[in-house]
């Protein structure tokens, strides 16, 4: 038996957090955790401040400290120290963890992103506009920036005391809106707040800015490098006059951050193996360089930073800032200041209507959608507990007002906003359970749409009483991995368990994914689902379009209508319907698996997924499959298509004039729009050709990408010899085919019809083009498999043999002559040759072997023969 039903949909908290990825989840551990240290910073300098000690908090704070190089002198009191130089590190860290979030974090899709960006925007304006209209005036009116922050610490720790149950999907839209939030906030100190600008040293402060995004673009991974570059660029900024958080911030947003790649964790596995085999000082150096830049510079300074600025430094600026000596009258002159209610409007009102109108508003008229699983009422919550502005509210104060009254009532109205914000949330959780039903805020964690044996692909008995979904990715190599898990699981379960696969492709880290899945379901229309998932993901760096038909042909499969469909996209609906209901179902991630129709959370490997399965009771014992009972035949492979150009020295007339451009069929002679051409332009060289000139000279591989850019363009059969001309392109199309991708050269060679002008780039180049445009990528790639669809249509004849062979020659010689199109396979140089003869129970010395059409098998024939079956004449 599996989990009940209420264990599944009411996970705790805990449990929750482990839902989303890795890193968000150790910044929101860190950045809750540290606010239980604030709140004791809060009281530790109000009891100071208060105490018969105060005068010791005053005199620490206003110490001297100067540190002097040579002539060089920085002098800072202890509170500046605190709040120009410690803060800028907690700004460093803000701006690394905004990059990440925008990069490779949650907020990489843009249309997520737009309620967000919205409600922070108003979050600002709307409190602004309160504290100005209670403030319009004198001094006070300088405070309008106190009320625009939000602090993000004590705001998820606040949330997890009086938020829903489960809250994982309320947070990350609250990030959301602190990241934005922040970004203004210090673009506004550095803007508003700061003094008079030293021109010499902005420009300084603006070479390091270079410096730094260059090291990162660059893949600099040595600390020192970016420490000194950071320490330069601080210095500058304080004698700049422009505040240090705006050094911190920007600096930040330039460290770019990254997924590992597959290749870089397989060099830092062999360095670590290299070092288990020979635990030498070099060789265990090695392998810890290896480790480091396999990661991004941007994870590794969070990994180090965060802690330290969470822990350390943001409780020492409350500590600094925090300590109001409310004797004396004080806190009686600060509750009647309209500083003070102008600061607690703004926070706890404006914030509320601010980000939570404008949030819902912004969701219902279709500028994006709110987080999965967060309820309306639960938004209006995250809105009013956004009004615990308190670090960058404190800080903005003491830059905003140098009359200590001021100061003081900014300062009350900070901490009692805050107080307030959490009580209005509170209240409006509670409501929004009560009222609305609204009592997690988290990811479901129930199978969305059941599974369906008429169109889920199902391994196991249909009717089995175990079920195991996962959603997928064919380009994952974690989702590789399980495939050893899944198995396991099916020879531990037998007949009771079924395993059913789900597609979801990350295109976003993943390129190769959505075309994979794609052919997996191609192959499924032709009853080999399985076969070619297996083989895929047994294959991970063979999943470009020509792997993909290598596949389909060594399987067996029907090659012509595979292409054809790869090419038209006809499966991508069936694809389409997995991720809706991936999304539907909270999965987020690959691999992710179901138990029963329920997420499973956290571990996914053989004894946790065993266990979730059998309900945590011990699960069946392992049985040792018998050694070779998992292999899977192999079918033929993809044949080389074309004819063998003809050894005649007399060459047929080449006749160019009066031929009109192909027309296209079905999208094998796609166009590309002007926007892509320039876009290609910058990876390739123009190059001009008279009428009658061939764009590849003997000496020259003509593997290159061409697109004509002007005039029309033949493509010449044997040119030379035959000189047969099988197309004419004009204006945006691009020439070649599946073999183009691999830097194989072209079968036919382009001559220019009339002059023309085409554009040339190498393969190396055309990689890196396609890579960051998808959709010229795709463009290109559905049509090279169409154009593979129809030649293949047109092959008449399929042939294996041996290059070698005197008899193989002859018959491709007659081919060619009669200007047949035939595809062939060499057992000389093509592994997948032989398994072709296997399949047909042919010996390889009764070679060369004609496949017909009708699926006739001729061995060694003669040309009469093959004429017959042909239907040609003699």
């Amino acid at each position: 038996m599996t989990r009940s039903a209420r264990e599944q949909t009411r996970p705790s908290r805990r449990v929750l957090v482990a839902q989303m990825r890795e890193p968000l989840r150790k910044f929101l551990a860190t950045e809750a955790g540290s606010a239980g240290v604030m709140l004791a910073a809060v009281g530790a300098a109000l009891g100071w401040a208060n105490s018969p000690w105060s005068d010791s908090y005053e005199s620490l704070l206003h110490t001297e400290a100067t540190v002097r190089i040579g002539d060089a002198v920085l002098s800072m009191d202890a509170g500046h120290w605190i709040s120009d130089g410690l803060m800028a590190l907690f700004f460093l860290v803000i701006g690394l963890e905004v990059r990440r979030e925008l990069s490779i974090g949650e907020l990489t899709e843009r249309r997520r992103v737009v309620v967000p960006v919205l409600g922070a925007l108003a979050g600002m304006v709307v409190p602004a506009l309160l504290y100005l209209a209670i403030n319009p005036s004198g001094a006070a009116a300088d405070g309008w920036g106190v009320v625009i922050a939000t602090d993000t610490a004590l705001v998820l720790g606040a949330l997890a005391i009086v938020g829903p149950a489960s809250s994982t999907q309320l947070r990350i839209f609250l990030l959301s809106v602190a990241v934005f939030d922040d970004i203004v906030a210090v673009a506004i100190i550095g803007v508003v707040y700061s003094g008079s600008i030293d021109l010499l040293a902005l420009a300084v402060a603006g070479a390091m800015l270079v410096l730094i995004a260059v090291l990162s673009r660059r893949g600099e991974w040595r600390y020192w490098v970016y420490a000194a570059a950071f320490l330069v660029l601080w210095v500058a900024t304080v004698r700049s006059g422009l505040h240090a958080s705006i050094a911190g911030m920007v600096a930040g947003l330039l460290i770019g951050a990254r997924p590992p790649r597959r290749a870089d964790v397989e060099r830092v596995a062999a360095r670590f193996r290299a070092f288990q085999q020979a635990p030498r000082p070099d060789v265990g150096d090695a392998a810890r360089s290896a480790l480091q830049q396999s990661v991004s510079m941007n994870e590794r300074l969070q990994v180090i930073l965060h802690p330290a600025v969470a822990y350390v430094i943001v409780p020492l600026f409350v500590l600094a800032n925090a300590g109001v000596d409310l004797r004396g009258g004080v806190f009686g002159d600060a509750i009647t200041s309209p500083v003070t209610w102008g600061i607690v409007a703004g926070l706890v009102a404006g914030k509320t209507v601010g980000i939570g109108a404008t949030a819902l508003v912004s969701s219902r008229l279709g500028a994006g959608p709110l987080p999965t699983g967060v309820g309306e009422g639960q938004v209006i919550g995250g809105a009013a507990l956004s009004g615990i502005g308190f670090t960058v509210s404190l800080l903005i104060a003491n830059l905003a007002f140098t009359d200590t009254a001021l100061l003081d009532a900014a300062t009350v109205g900070v901490l009692l906003g805050a107080v307030l914000a959490t009580l209005t949330a509170w209240v409006v959780f509670r409501l929004a359970a009560v009222l609305r039903g609204e009592r997690t805020a988290s990811l479901p964690v129930v199978l969305d749409r059941p599974v369906d044996p008429a169109r889920d692909h199902i391994r196991g008995p249909v009717d089995a009483p175990l079920t195991l979904v996962e959603y997928g990715d064919f380009e994952c190599p974690f989702c590789s991995r399980a495939t050893g898990v899944v198995d396991s699981l099916m020879d531990r379960f037998g007949d009771d368990l079924r395993y059913v696969f789900r597609h979801l492709p990350l295109a976003d880290v993943h390129p190769k994914a959505i075309l994979a899945a794609e052919a997996a379901e191609a192959a499924a229309a032709q009853g080999a689902f399985w076969q070619m998932h297996d083989r895929l993901f047994a294959h991970q760096s063979q999943l470009e379009p020509p792997d993909l038909l290598t596949h389909a042909a060594v399987l067996g499969l029907d090659v012509e209508r595979f292409s054809r469909e790869l090419g038209t996209g006809l499966h991508g609906a069936h694809i389409r319907e997995d991720v809706a209901s991936a999304e539907a179902s909270g999965a987020t991630g690959t691999p992710t698996f179901f138990v029963d129709g329920h997420r499973q959370v956290g571990r996914y490997d053989e004894e946790a997924l065993a266990e979730a399965l059998t309900g945590g009771q011990p699960p069946p014992a392992v049985e040792t499959p018998a050694a070779g009972t998992r292999g899977k035949p192999e079918g033929p492979g993809v044949p080389v298509i074309g004819r063998l150009r003809s050894g005649d020295t007399d060459a047929a007339p080449l006749v160019l004039e009066g031929l009109e451009e192909s027309p296209d069929r079905d999208g094998i002679y796609a166009r590309l729009s002007p926007d892509q051409l320039a876009a290609l332009s910058k990876h390739g060289e123009r190059r001009r050709l008279a009428a009658r000139e061939p764009l590849f000279g003997d000496s020259e591989p003509g593997a290159d990408f061409v697109v004509v850019l002007s005039g029309t363009v033949a493509l010449v059969d044997g040119y030379g010899h035959d000189n047969r001309v099988r197309g004419v392109h004009g204006r945006g199309r691009f020439l070649g085919g599946l073999g183009t991708l691999r830097g194989e050269a072209m079968f036919l060679t382009p001559v220019a019809q009339q002059d023309a002008e085409v554009l040339t780039i190498p393969p190396e180049r055309l990689r890196t083009a396609l890579d960051a445009d998808p959709r010229l990528r795709e463009t290109v790639l559905r049509t090279y498999l169409l154009r593979r669809s129809y030649l293949i249509e047109q092959t008449a004849v399929r042939m294996v043999g041996s290059g070698a062979s005197a008899d193989a020659r002859r018959l491709r010689e007659f081919l060619t002559a009669r200007d047949v199109m035939y595809s062939w396979l060499d057992l000389d140089t093509d592994e997948n040759a032989s398994a072709v003869l296997q399949q047909l129970g042919v010996d390889p010395d009764d070679t060369p072997v004609a496949v017909t059409r009708d699926r006739r098998v001729l061995l060694n024939p003669s040309e009469a023969e093959l004429a017959e079956s042909l239907g040609l004449d003699d």
